[in-house]
C-alpha cells in the first residue's frame, strides 16, 4: 500500500543534496542521503516483527529516519513526549499496538520490547497516533493517514512561506504535533533542513540560531520572552512563530521594538493541525489574535453567534477527529476581529502551560494523597510568559506546608504539572447548584495566596 509520505521523500531525495540536519553549533550532522542510509538501517531492524513503533526520542537527530523505517516497515508510528512514563506509558502502549519503543538515553537509542496489546490493527489508513490531553488523566489518541499529515504540511508551509531554501531551527518538541508539523514533515515533504535542538534556555537558542543562521524560528511564547535578554538576532531569522499558546501582544511589541522581527501568531489543534495564521507584517493589539486560515481550511462559526466554538474544515482533520457534519471544533472559543480571528477563551476546564494542555482532574487526584488533605480544585490562571499557570486551592483539615505539598507534587507529577501556587481553605467555595467553578476560583484567587 502506497504512503504519501514516503512518496514525498522519494521525490525530496532525488532533488536534495547536501547537509540536512544540522546541530545548534552549526555542524551537518546528517545528510539527505544520511538520513536515507539510517532509515534503511532501522527498516531492516523494525521488519519482520508485528506491532506498532512508540518513538519517545526527543529531539534526537535519527527522529526522521526512524518515522521512514516504521512507514516502510508498515508499523504504525506513535509518538510520545518524555513526560509520558510509568503506567500511563504501558496503558497507552497496550491500547495503540506498540510492541516496540525506541527512546534516547543521554543522547544513545534504546529499543525496548512492550508488553502485549490490547489491539492489533488500527484503523483503516492510519500510520501516526498523536497523543493530546483530554478529560481523564490519560491522555487521548488521535489517528492519522499519510494523506492528512502531508496536507497539513503543505497547508502550513505555502501559508507561511516556508521554502526548501530556509532552515528551520528545531528546539520544540518534535513528538508533539506543532513541532512535527512545522519541523519533521517538512524536512521529509518538502525538503527543509533543520537544526535538531533540545536545549530551551535563552542563551543556548540565541548561539544556536547564529551559528547556525536559521532562518525560521517555530516556537512558543515563553522562548521568545526568553529571547528579549538577547543582544540581537542574526538577520538570517526571517520568521518567528509562535503557537501553543496565545501570545501576548505587549512581548510581540517589546519583541518588535528590540529585534525588528514580528513575532506571527499560528493557532492549530492536535486534531485538526494548522488552523489560522497572521501572516501580516502589522503589529496587532488585540489579545488572541490568531489572523487569518491556512491556505486549504475552512474555517465557519456555525450558528452565526460570537464568541463560538469555529468548525474546521481541511483535508488535514483527523477522520477519528470529526465531530459536527464530517468537520471539527476545538474547545477555543473565538470572535472575528481585525481582518482574521481572535481567541477570547476556552469551553473546557483544560489548563494550557506553554502549550501542553494540563488535566486539573489529574492534579487533584495527586493532591487527595497527602496527608490531611480533604478536597482541591485546580484551575488555570492568566500568566503573561506561559500563557497560563497552574493554581491549586486547598481544603485541609489542618493548613499544609506548602514546601511539602509541592514536593509530594513533584515526586506525582511532571514538573510543568505540578502548581506554581496553593491558597488554604476550610471549605471548597460551591455555586448555587453545588457545582465547583474552576474559572471563578482563578478569577477571585490571583493576588498570592498565603503559603503558595
Amino acid at each position: 500500500m502506497s504512503n504519501r509520505i514516503l512518496e514525498r521523500w522519494a521525490d525530496v531525495l532525488s532533488a536534495r543534496r547536501g547537509p540536512a540536519i544540522f546541530s545548534p553549533a552549526g555542524e551537518c550532522l546528517r545528510t539527505w542521503t544520511g538520513i536515507e542510509e539510517e532509515a534503511s538501517e532501522f527498516e531492516r531492524r523494525f521488519s519482520g516483527t508485528p506491532g506498532g513503533v512508540a518513538l519517545q526520542t526527543g529531539n534526537h537527530v535519527s527522529f526522521p529516519a526512524l518515522v521512514l523505517a516504521s512507514l516502510r516497515a508498515g508499523k504504525v508510528v506513535s509518538l510520545f513526549d518524555a513526560d509520558i512514563f510509568g503506567e500511563a506509558r504501558s496503558r497507552l502502549e497496550a491500547r495503540l499496538g506498540v510492541t516496540l519503543r525506541v527512546s534516547a538515553r543521554k543522547g544513545e537509542l534504546g529499543f525496548d520490547d512492550c508488553a502485549e496489546p490490547d489491539r492489533k490493527e488500527a484503523g483503516t489508513g492510519i500510520c501516526l497516533y498523536k497523543l493530546t490531553s483530554g478529560t481523564t488523566a490519560l491522555p487521548q489518541t488521535i489517528g492519522f493517514t499519510a494523506e492528512q499529515l502531508v496536507a497539513d504540511c503543505d497547508q502550513v508551509c505555502t501559508t507561511m512561506g516556508i521554502r526548501a531554501g530556509d532552515l528551520n531551527y528545531g528546539v520544540i518538541a518534535f513528538t508533539h504535533s506543532y513541532g512535527f508539523s512545522n519541523l519533521v514533515t517538512p524536512l521529509l515533504c518538502r525538503g527543509v533542513p533543520l537544526v535538531a535542538a533540545d536545549d530551551p534556555l535563552p542563551r543556548a537558542i540565541e548561539g544556536g540560531l547564529a551559528s547556525t543562521r536559521a532562518s525560521v524560528f517555530p516556537a512558543v511564547p515563553a522562548l521568545f520572552r526568553g529571547l528579549l535578554s538577547a543582544d540581537s538576532l542574526p538577520e538570517n531569522l526571517r520568521l518567528c512563530i509562535s503557537a501553543g499558546a496565545v501570545l501576548d501582544p505587549v512581548l510581540g511589541r517589546e519583541f518588535h521594538g528590540k529585534f525588528g522581527r514580528k513575532i506571527h501568531a499560528f493557532y492549530g489543534a492536535s486534531e485538526c493541525g494548522g488552523i489560522c495564521y497572521d501572516g501580516s507584517e502589522e503589529i496587532n493589539e488585540s489579545h488572541g489574535f490568531v489572523g487569518l486560515p491556512l491556505q486549504g481550511v475552512a474555517v465557519e462559526i456555525p450558528d452565526g453567534t460570537e464568541p463560538a466554538k469555529i468548525l474546521i474544515r481541511s483535508l488535514a482533520v483527523a477522520s477519528s477527529a470529526t465531530n459536527v457534519n464530517g468537520g471539527f471544533q476545538p474547545a477555543d472559543l473565538l470572535v472575528r476581529d481585525c481582518g482574521g480571528f481572535r481567541i477570547v477563551g476556552r469551553e473546557s476546564d483544560l489548563i494550557n502551560v506553554a502549550g501542553r494542555k494540563v488535566n486539573p482532574v489529574e492534579i487533584e487526584q495527586v493532591i487527595a494523597l497527602f496527608p490531611g488533605v480533604l478536597e482541591s480544585a485546580v484551575c488555570g490562571a492568566e500568566d503573561p510568559a506561559r500563557g497560563q499557570e497552574i493554581f491549586a486551592l486547598v481544603a485541609a483539615r489542618n493548613t499544609p506546608d506548602a514546601v511539602l505539598l509541592r514536593r509530594h507534587c513533584a515526586a506525582h507529577l511532571s514538573s510543568w504539572k505540578v502548581p506554581r501556587r496553593f491558597r488554604f481553605v476550610s471549605e471548597i467555595p460551591r455555586n448555587a447548584r453545588g457545582k465547583i467553578s474552576r474559572a471563578e476560583i482563578a478569577g477571585a484567587n490571583l493576588s498570592e495566596p498565603p503559603g503558595g
